[in-house]
């Protein structure tokens, strides 16, 4: 999906959320966070998810003709729910 960028940047917004704390909650580099707002960095099928569960949106789509082809597509959706644990960082 081509306006990925926006996506992620206006629901992070919408959320009240800094890239710091939206880094911190899906794992990732504030500049990782940056680039993907910025649209110079794509992010991988495994961070979109993490995307979509914590900013309640649709990134990842799976095409109907084969289950292994993904792409960008769909818009804010209400299915995802942000739990503690999505949060917690365990030190050990």
């Amino acid at each position: 999906m081509e306006d990925y960028a926006e996506r992620v940047r206006r629901a992070r917004e919408r959320l009240g959320l800094t890239r710091e704390v939206l880094a911190t909650m899906v794992g990732e580099k504030v500049s990782t966070i940056r680039r993907i707002e910025a649209g110079t960095l794509e992010p991988t099928i495994d961070l979109a998810r993490k995307l979509e569960k914590v900013l309640k949106i649709q990134l990842v789509e799976v095409y109907e003709e084969g289950e292994e082809e993904f792409g960008y597509e769909g818009g804010e959706s209400e299915e995802f729910e942000l739990t503690l644990g999505d949060i917690v960082e365990f030190k050990e």
